[in-house]
């Protein structure tokens, strides 16, 4: 499927980059949004100019940017296909890390998240047709010791996706939301977790997670975890006590 014009949120890099670079390659001019200019404008050169990309520089933890890029949604018939892919986490326990970083990750993962949705889903259900693509992560599926404020805002994005999912349907817009696990890009630097323990066979890559995403909302999935792997944990881990499903979180954070 082809989408005429599509906003891609955290697009300077990793799963954001790889969905924009995949939107272009198959015709569809991206608005490429995120808060670093020269990435962006790097990124934009590459995918073909101002024929295949826009730059919209913003920080989508500041109200006042995430109420322009919903001006665009809400202005600019030709956005048929929002990706809501922007976030952050951060790596430490609540009491011991500072409370703006905290309230940071849920204006990013949650607040900027509804407010495009909303945009998006008030513009694209008078036309009945268009596409939310919001990007979750596993963490969301259980308590997480030592990333509490990003596994809960995940927890929220999986929820709230697959109930606009259902309101949307029967009109016409896809609401699609993607769980990726690991994925290998910026994301655990910036969060200063130490991933050089884990094994190779545990990680995706963008790109392969970007192709899950993009078929997701396509074919109007409402929640897909990308990977064999990714899904046996999901399903193996849901059905155990609450504390050892914390235990086995905690474990992967040690």
């Amino acid at each position: 499927m082809t989408w005429t014009k599509a906003i891609v949120t955290g697009a300077s890099s990793g799963i954001g980059e790889a969905i924009a670079r995949r939107l272009a390659a198959d015709g569809t001019h991206v608005v490429l949004v995120a808060r670093t200019k020269d990435r962006l404008d790097s990124l934009a050169g590459e995918l073909g100019g101002t024929e295949r990309a826009t730059v919209h520089v913003a920080d989508l933890g500041e109200p006042r940017d995430v109420a322009e890029v919903a001006q665009l949604i809400d202005t600019d018939p030709e956005i048929d296909l929002v990706v809501n892919n922007a976030g952050f986490g951060a790596t430490g326990p609540v009491a011991g890390s500072e409370l703006d970083g905290q309230l940071g990750q849920i204006d990013v993962n949650v607040r900027c998240l509804v407010q495009l949705s909303h945009a998006a889903a008030q513009a694209m259900a008078p036309r009945g047709s268009g596409a939310i693509l919001n990007v979750s992560s596993v963490a969301g599926y259980s308590a997480t010791p030592n990333s509490a404020v990003y596994a809960a805002t995940k927890a929220f994005v999986t929820s709230f996706s697959q109930s606009l999912h259902s309101e949307l349907k029967a009109g016409g817009v896809h609401v699609a939301c993607i769980a990726p696990g690991f994925t290998r890009t910026e994301f655990q630097d910036r969060a200063d977790y130490d991933a050089s323990k884990l094994p190779d066979f545990l990680w995706q890559t963008a790109d392969e997670v970007a192709e899950i995403a993009l078929d997701a909302a396509a074919k109007n999935k409402a929640l897909v975890v990308p990977g064999a792997l990714n899904k046996m944990l999901v399903g193996s881990v849901k059905p155990l006590p609450s504390a050892l499903q914390r235990r086995i979180a905690a474990a992967f954070g040690d």
